[in-house]
């Protein structure tokens, strides 16, 4: 592709700097006319105690959705085109790209698909990932400095569980405006710096998403006029699991993702303990969190993405501290 042809003169980082910037232009050029096929929001719902829906963001309602369609689209084009290509590299670019239409099939949805179908698919695209992961990199990593050769079957199964884990707690997450691109903007950058050395041309990988989550959010930060649905939320969770793992860093996930964690991953925590036990389980409490803020406690949308996002920063300072002082 392109790349073949740059890289003879000038440098990995400069092609990554080209593309980066072709892929924010023409984000922020074509969400600007949305397109007519893209659905509009219907508003979320919940059912309270008397069986009746109760809308939970009904300011959404009729926005344009499913825009991840067309900025992820774009990250893939360019990332095609400027970085380096490889059967793995061609692999990864597959499964997101399954994970993007059946994002936006869903989307576009008339009656949204049940949790059932959506983790499935889900599993499908963690358990791909995953294999074609061991079969090119095999099961090593650092942890606090130290190397481990972990059990293959043992890594296999943590990570189709990371990459499951992290599609659907990004995805859960994406409940208001700018929340979830601000977060993936900090978690990618971060991971492109903090882990250069190992993630080598997946680095810019990292990076041209994070400026195209930037030009997104120019549409997205609230009052939203653009919504990038599951198209976009859940290929960026599976991106950035899948980023972690080629660090050779996976469990940087557990602190670079902590706040998605906390933010969505406490709700899908309630959920699964209450359908196992059939007993309630904190009840008392919103999810995601950022709902229990924004409607029970009455703070402002762009006060809790600042909060949330000061948070992610911290975590990542505490992540780079811990390479710095243990090395790897």
């Amino acid at each position: 592709m392109l790349y073949n042809i740059l890289s003879s003169k000038v440098s990995d980082n400069f092609i990554v700097l080209i593309a980066s910037v072709i892929s924010f232009a023409a984000t922020y050029g074509l969400l600007a006319f949305p397109f007519s096929f893209l659905p509009r929001d219907g508003g979320k719902y919940v059912t309270n105690s008397e069986g009746k829906k109760v809308a939970i963001n009904a300011s959404s309602s009729g926005k344009v959705t499913g825009a991840g369609l067309v900025f992820i689209s774009i990250y893939f084009i360019c990332s095609l085109l400027f970085l380096p290509i490889s059967k793995e590299f061609i692999l990864y670019t597959v499964f997101g790209i399954f994970m993007m239409l059946t994002g936006y099939m869903d989307d576009a949805s008339k009656s949204p698909w049940g949790e059932l179908v959506k983790g499935l698919l889900d599993l499908v695209v963690a358990i791909l990932a995953a294999v074609t992961f061991l079969i090119f990199n095999g099961s090593e990593v650092y942890f606090f400095g130290h190397k481990y050769h972990m059990p293959v079957v043992v890594y296999g199964v943590l990570a189709v569980a990371l990459i499951w884990a992290s599609i659907n707690v990004t995805n859960c997450t994406d409940g208001i405006d700018g929340l979830c691109g601000s977060l993936s903007v900090v978690e990618l950058i971060a991971l492109a710096i903090l882990f250069n050395k190992h993630l080598g041309k997946y680095a810019g990988l990292s990076m041209i998403l994070a400026f195209t989550l930037v030009a997104y959010l120019a549409y997205n930060w609230n009052p939203s006029t653009v919504l990038m649905g599951d198209a976009g939320s859940r290929t960026i969770g599976y991106t950035m699991a899948l980023l972690c793992m080629l660090s050779k860093h996976p469990f940087a996930f557990l602190l670079l993702s902590l706040v998605f964690i906390f933010d969505g991953g406490l709700g899908l925590l309630k959920l699964a303990v209450m359908r196992i036990t059939k007993k309630p389980f904190l009840q008392k409490w919103m999810f995601p969190v950022h709902d229990e803020l924004r409607k029970k406690r009455k703070i402002k949308i762009p006060v809790i993405v600042i909060f949330f996002v000061l948070l992610e920063i911290i975590f990542v300072i505490i992540t780079g501290v811990i390479i710095h002082v243990f090395g790897g």
